[in-house]
């Protein structure tokens, strides 16, 4: 397992733990040993709560979501986040880890700025039923993991995006079991419609897309809370984000993922804040 050292951040006038590694892990499931009040905003988390970043640079609407512009700013961001030591509690995944993509495709329906989720088969014997991104476990013959999100991305719904389309990736995520570190890449595909997807179904049951700001209006988020979780770091209890207000929920990792990325694509207009009780 990872060691960790201790470091003051003069800013949060506090003591946490700072990782020997780039990946932000379990601060995004906001354990409570990270939140020292009642009700209090997890304001160790970087990424969740990042909105102000974008803002200064100019004013982000649903309307210019694609545009090279917010591109160039988010790519910037993604850049800086990486760049960045994460601020986690404690060691949250093991030495032998695997590596796993999922692909958080952009897309646009009818000119609206949205994004593509599939449901997984109830034929598969994990996570079968569940909504998620496209992805899965890198392998051997992989360049890196952007090549394992394009290509187990063409594999389950027979989407092919150009790397170029890529716009970049965020910090990577562990696993419910801390045995796997999946990394989200982020790409755009354009209009949904020009594409003929082309569905696994012995992986995949179907797809759906939602709109951005339907993703950030308020009354479609909410959280749910947790006792315990598996990994050492969670024992003590953690929150999770959930989207509602379309046809299928959206929970689990699929939604950590939706939470740190939207303030970052979406500055000003996602406003959610994920709290812990306790």
């Amino acid at each position: 397992m990872y060691s960790w050292d201790i470091k003051e951040d003069k800013n949060l006038k506090k003591m946490h733990f700072i990782p020997g590694t780039k990946f932000l892990l379990a601060n995004i499931f906001h354990s409570t040993r990270l939140i020292p009040r009642r009700g209090s905003i997890c304001k160790q988390c970087q990424l969740c709560h990042s909105s102000r970043v974008l803002n200064n640079e100019g004013k982000v609407t649903f309307e210019n979501l694609l545009s090279e512009e917010n591109k160039r700013r988010l790519q910037n961001k993604l850049q800086n986040n990486l760049n960045e030591k994460s601020v986690i509690r404690k060691e949250t995944v093991s030495d032998n880890h695997k590596k796993a993509a999922v692909l958080v495709p952009l897309c646009t329906v009818n000119g609206q700025p949205s994004l593509l989720f599939m449901v997984r088969s109830n034929l598969i014997p994990t996570h079968r039923g569940e909504v998620s991104f496209p992805g899965g476990m890198m392998d051997d013959t992989d360049q890196d993991l952007i090549e394992t999100a394009l290509r187990e991305t063409q594999e389950e719904i027979g989407l092919n995006i150009a790397r170029e389309d890529v716009w970049g990736s965020l910090q990577s995520l562990p696993s419910r079991d801390g045995k796997n570190l999946v990394t989200p890449i982020i790409a755009s595909v354009g209009e949904l419609e020009k594409h003929k997807l082309n569905l696994n179904k012995a992986e995949v049951e179907n797809v759906f897309t939602r709109t951005v700001s339907s993703l950030c209006d308020s009354k479609n988020v909410g959280s749910t809370q947790f006792r315990r979780g598996k990994l050492p770091s969670l024992q003590s209890g953690y929150t999770l984000p959930v989207f509602l207000g379309g046809e299928h929920r959206i929970w689990g990792l699929t939604a950590v993922v939706l939470h740190m990325f939207l303030p970052v694509l979406a500055p000003g207009l996602y406003k959610f804040k994920l709290r812990h009780r306790h």
